[in-house]
């Protein structure tokens, strides 16, 4: 959207200056630009704002901007904050509402391309989590048939066992949220030890036959550690070392 109005305003004023657009004309899409640019410029402020004293209220180590799209039962928006408090607990707030995720109660955090998740059934996602149900994930498959610009973004999928509160119940649920606009900097949750131990990353561009390799075929699975004392990234334990990988600073 910032590129658009940026390509709009430049575009808008060499016509001016050559000539091929009229005055009025090239006035009112000027201000149209420069007023959507100022939006942006004070909504990103907000944004970081906002995080920045919520998570030192917190004590959290990691702050995002996601988009929730299904599997959590409670009163949130389209669009929320999530932290990492300092139990290592997920707080999710959309500046109305607030809900705290127990770190014990989350079985595994999985990170992935909306695009991949378009061409895997439901069950071959519930095995990815580790789950022993069949999920019905209808929500989360319209949602990106209504989003398609989703696609080309990192989801982050929680497994949540048995979590219930006065706002929220969830009953081995699957929660699906999106870094639709590129704020959730989901990469560096997956850092924090607390999380990196129940994580699962599968990286951008992982093809179906990597992701489900048939036989003599090598998985592109990525489970990720931590060594607490290093804040490096080590080798699995479960066999997949050499598929483990850093992450860059987003």
């Amino acid at each position: 959207m910032t590129w658009l109005m940026l390509a709009i305003l430049i575009l808008t004023i060499l016509m001016l200056l050559i000539g091929t657009l009229s005055i009025p004309l090239g006035f009112l899409l000027i201000a149209l630009s420069v007023g959507a640019l100022v939006y942006i410029v004070f909504r990103t402020l907000y944004i970081h704002y906002y995080a920045f004293k919520r998570l030192q209220r917190l004590g959290g180590t990691w702050a995002g901007y996601l988009r929730h799209v299904s599997g959590l039962s409670a009163r949130t928006g389209n669009s929320c904050f999530i932290f990492l408090n300092k139990d290592k607990n997920l707080v999710v707030d959309d500046r109305q509402n607030q809900i705290t995720i127990k770190n014990d109660k989350i079985l595994r955090i999985a990170v992935m391309e909306a695009a991949i998740i378009t061409k895997i059934n439901d069950r071959e996602i519930a095995d990815l989590m580790g789950m022993e149900a069949h999920p019905a994930l209808h929500a989360m498959r319209s949602w990106l048939v209504r989003n398609p610009g989703a696609k080309r973004q990192f989801m982050m999928l929680l497994y949540i066992d048995g979590y219930y509160n006065e706002d929220a119940q969830l009953n081995n649920e699957l929660v699906f949220f999106s870094d639709l606009e590129g704020k959730g900097h989901i990469k560096e949750l997956l850092r924090q030890p607390a999380i990196a131990v129940k994580a699962l990353y599968v990286p951008k561009g992982t093809k179906i036959e990597e992701l489900f390799p048939g036989h003599g075929q090598e998985s592109n699975r990525r489970k990720i550690r931590i060594v607490p004392e290093t804040n490096k990234i080590m080798k699995s334990k479960d066999g997949s070392d050499g598929n483990t990988t850093s992450f860059t600073p987003l």
